[in-house]
C-alpha cells in the first residue's frame, strides 16, 4: 500500500506528507493541508514555543518533539523517533520505528547511537546506526536538556544510517 493510498490527504507527486524541520521554517507550500491549515501564512509560525492555537503549524512539534493531537498518528508513521524518558539519575531510550508495535533500546557506544535490528544469517546480532535530529554527545547531555526544563519525556526525531557497528 503506497503513501497515497494509506493517507488520502497526500497530494500527487509527494511520497510522505510534509512535516516540517524543527531547525528553519515551515514551507507552507509543500505542505498538502495548507488550504485547510489555521496557521497558514501567519507569522508565528515557526515558533516552537507557542501552541497550535496561537498561531503554531500543527506539523511542527513544540520544544518537547509533540505535534498537533490531530496529527500525531500520521507523524508517528512517517518518522523514527527516539522515546527518552528521565528517571531520578539516569534516562531511558526507546526507538520506535513507523509501522512497528514494540519499542527498541538505543545505546550509545563506540562514538555512535545504535540499535539491535535483529540477526544475520550467521546469529550475529545486527548493529544499525542513528543520528538523533539534536546532536546529543550521550546520555547525561539529553538528561540534563530534559532536567534544564523540567521535563520527563520527550521525543526526538532520528535518521536511521546503512552504516553497522
Amino acid at each position: 500500500m503506497d503513501d497515497t493510498q494509506r493517507y488520502p490527504g497526500i497530494g500527487e507527486g509527494h511520497k510522505a506528507p510534509y512535516f516540517p524541520p524543527t531547525y528553519k521554517r515551515p514551507d507552507c507550500a509543500w505542505c498538502e493541508k495548507r488550504k485547510e491549515c489555521f496557521s497558514y501564512g501567519k507569522y508565528q509560525r515557526d515558533r516552537r514555543d507557542f501552541t497550535v492555537t496561537s498561531g503554531r503549524c500543527p506539523r511542527l512539534p513544540d520544544r518537547r518533539g509533540f505535534v498537533d493531537e490531530d496529527e500525531q498518528e500520521l507523524y508517528a508513521h512517517t518518522f523514527p523517533f527516539i522515546h527518552a524518558e528521565r528517571g531520578e539519575t539516569s534516562v531511558s531510550l526507546s526507538l520506535s520505528l513507523p509501522d512497528e508495535k514494540r519499542l527498541k533500546k538505543v545505546y550509545r557506544t563506540y562514538g555512535a547511537w545504535w540499535f539491535r535490528d535483529g540477526r544475520n544469517e550467521d546469529g550475529y546480532t545486527i548493529r544499525r546506526c542513528l543520528t538523533m535530529e539534536r546532536s546529543f554527545q550521550n546520555e547525561q547531555e539529553i538528561f540534563d536538556y530534559m532536567e534544564d526544563r523540567d521535563w520527563d519525556y520527550i521525543l526526538i526525531r532520528c535518521d536511521i544510517l546503512e552504516s553497522y557497528l
